[in-house]
Order: structure tokens, then C-alpha cells, then sequence
């Protein structure tokens, strides 16, 4: 296991707890589309998140050899379109790669954008992230 840590900047007015959900929220439509969530599911999140008090900051903390199922009835539509920073052509690979793994699984680490920061566990705590923190990402929305 590689524990590593993805921070999100705030983009567009968007502020980095938003874009954390978004994404987040996104990286579990991969494995549960649309299509066959139901209100009664205990999540609607794959990773856990992580807050920086000193930046206001939050981030995606995975484990990137995690296997994500990918369910054949994905839509990545929403999932492109809140990567701003990410090229056409690395959203167009991204597309090719997920559609031709459908019912498959894949790594994690192989779905992070190329612009994505990365961070190791210990550099996230260097720089001030709280691994401990009791703060709730949606009291940031």
C-alpha cells in the first residue's frame, strides 16, 4: 500500500472542499454509476479527505495501488468536466483507458491526472497536513 495524498486547489470560485467532494464524488461513479445509486447507500464517496488548517486546503488520501472497479455503465461526462486543469488529450486517454477496462478493475494511481500534486504521507505531514483532523469536509461546501 502507497498511501498518497492529492490536494485540490480551488479553481473558478470553487473553493477546495467542493472540488474535493466533486471529484471525490465522481471517483465513486466510476464504480456506482447514476444509474443504479438508490438513496439508501451508506456513501456517495470513495476516498477519504484530508485538511490542511494552515492553507484551508483539502485532499483526496488514497491508496494508489487500491483497485477501482469499473462498472460498465459508467458516464465519465461529470468526471472530465471538473478537471480544468487537465489536457484534452490526457481527458481523451483517461476515456479510452476507463471504456476499454469496463467490468474490469483498474489502479488507482493509473486514473491521476499528470497536473495532479502528489503527495507521500510524510510529505503531507511536513507541510501541515492534519492526519487526525475531526473536521468534516462538509462544513466547508
Amino acid at each position: 500500500m502507497t498511501l498518497i495524498f492529492l490536494p485540490v486547489e480551488e479553481y473558478n470560485g470553487e473553493n477546495s472542499a467542493t472540488r474535493t467532494c466533486a471529484i471525490n464524488k465522481e471517483v465513486w461513479s466510476i464504480t456506482r454509476p447514476d444509474s443504479i445509486k438508490s438513496n439508501s447507500d451508506v456513501t456517495q464517496y470513495y476516498f477519504a479527505t484530508n485538511y490542511n488548517p494552515t492553507t484551508n486546503q483539502w485532499a483526496i488520501a488514497a491508496d494508489s495501488d487500491e483497485q477501482v472497479k469499473i462498472h460498465p455503465d459508467v458516464d465519465l461526462t461529470t468526471l472530465l468536466s471538473i478537471l480544468p486543469n487537465v489536457t484534452q488529450a490526457e481527458k481523451d486517454q483517461l476515456s479510452a483507458y476507463i471504456n476499454a477496462n469496463r467490468g474490469g478493475s483498474v489502479p488507482f494511481y493509473t486514473l491521476i491526472p499528470s497536473s495532479s500534486t502528489q503527495l507521500t504521507e510524510a510529505e503531507a505531514i511536513g507541510q501541515g497536513w492534519d492526519m487526525y483532523s475531526d473536521e468534516v469536509i462538509t462544513d466547508y461546501i
